[in-house]
């Protein structure tokens, strides 16, 4: 899926060092006051290997990747979180997802989400 459309507030699902509260708020340069969300992105596998100092997620059917969902985050968080993922120059590519997550109920909701994973620059340096 493509990412998101900019104008509303949006959601991101987080799995590496932005599931961190202070992390996520030194990037963005502010303090992000949505809703953070117990999540899991199911036929995805979180990948770590010794060439890349972060994880990353890949396509897998039948796996799956626990993380945090980052509730109304606006255009201008998600153009800074690109730069910080370096989407531009192909690591990471944002993608539009739909992700399980848990707030007050027992009970999952389904959320459509971006989240960031393995771009062109990545796939390339991690071949073998």
């Amino acid at each position: 899926m493509e990412p998101s459309a900019a104008g509303d507030t949006q959601h991101l699902f987080v799995y590496g060092s932005l599931v961190q509260p202070t992390t996520l708020d030194e990037v963005l340069g502010h303090r992000h006051l949505g809703e953070r969300l117990e999540a899991r992105l199911a036929d995805f596998r979180r990948v770590l290997t010794p060439g890349h100092a972060y994880p990353f997620i890949v396509a897998a059917a039948g796996e799956s990747v626990d993380g945090v969902l980052l509730m109304d985050l606006s255009p201008y968080d998600l153009q800074v979180l690109d730069r910080y993922e370096e989407v531009e120059s192909g690591v990471y590519r944002r993608e539009l997802v739909e992700v399980e997550a848990w707030g007050c109920g027992a009970r999952p909701i389904y959320v459509r989400a971006d989240t960031y994973v393995a771009g062109p620059t990545l796939h390339t340096s991690t071949a073998s």
